[in-house]
């Protein structure tokens, strides 16, 4: 029997929930909303769909003033009491059965057992001794930011909200992909170890860390040290500047001689060792010298 960490991640593993029961959210990512295969996001209105959100990523009953005061600050109490109401109406007739509503709190029916959502399968992920499996799940809900894409303007606190929150969801994914690139390397699979290394500087581009694992993978692979000069080419300004000799010169050390093709006139000559630098005269590299490992074969 599947566990309620597994029921999520299948949930999910389509581009299209098929489930035949309860309300299926995508928050990782330009949100969806799925209700009995149909993706409503693209029906509701902006300030009903925020309903939505903001409960399912606080995973309890909301006070119907901080709701008020989150989507309609800028209007009287009063009025924002009445737009909360039609709003939780609409809602009530597009998704029966799903909202409990009473005249202080808002939230999901049943404790919220009958809404999923991607942020729920990330957050399994990241749990103490979560498996293997539910792990790589939630590595591949990853689509991008909290809610990216969507935004309600004039609602300065929703937006301050949904800034804390995705700074959190952002962490957790880190965090993730952080643990399984460890978990790869040291088991010796390093495709899978670039893969979450890639995911990482996906997620966080200033990531330093990740980018001087990734060069470290590439050279424990073999890759000729162009390829890897042009990784780093894709590494953010101020990271960059102090970081790329120190990567060039740990890629020189952990590679071969023979694997060593700068090309010629390179300004990257210079974070090389001494020994692997062209002549100044003819701008040529010296003769590659044997690795050790060669000649023991050899002999």
């Amino acid at each position: 029997m599947l566990t309620t960490h597994e029921q999520r991640s299948d949930l999910f593993s389509s581009a299209v929930p098929q489930s035949p029961h309860g309300l299926q959210m995508r928050l990782l990512g330009p949100p969806q909303v799925w209700w009995r295969g149909a993706d409503l996001a693209r029906r509701l209105p902006d300030k009903q769909q925020a309903l939505l959100y903001l409960l399912a990523v606080e995973g309890h009953a909301v006070c119907r003033t901080v709701l008020a005061r989150m989507l309609w600050g800028d209007w009287p109490e009063e009025a924002a009491r009445a737009n909360l109401r039609v709003a939780l109406s609409a809602l009530r007739r597009v998704l029966p059965g799903v909202l409990d509503i009473d005249a202080r709190r808002v939230g999901f029916a049943g404790n919220g057992e009958g809404v999923w959502t991607d942020l729920d399968v990330l957050a399994d992920a990241v749990l103490p001794g979560a498996s293997a499996a539910c792990r790589m799940a939630g590595a591949r809900v990853w689509r991008g930011g909290l809610l990216s894409e969507f935004a309600l303007p004039g609602c300065d606190e929703f937006e301050h909200w949904c800034g804390a929150q995705r700074q959190h969801a952002a962490g957790m994914a880190l965090a993730l992909q952080r643990e399984l690139m460890h978990a790869s390397e040291t088991a010796g699979h390093a495709d899978a170890a670039m893969r979450h290394a890639r995911a990482l500087l996906h997620i966080d581009g200033a990531d330093e860390a990740a980018h001087m694992a990734l060069m470290r993978l590439l050279a424990g692979q073999g890759e000729r040290s162009a390829n890897m000069l042009r990784a780093s080419a894709h590494w953010p300004r101020p990271l960059a500047r102090g970081r790329r000799r120190a990567a060039t010169r740990c890629m020189c050390a952990s590679m071969p001689m023979h694997c060593l093709r700068v090309p010629r006139g390179s300004r990257n000559w210079r974070n090389c060792p001494p020994s692997v630098r062209p002549d100044c005269r003819t701008g040529r590299p010296p003769p590659p010298r044997r690795c050790e490992c060669i000649e023991r074969r050899r002999s």
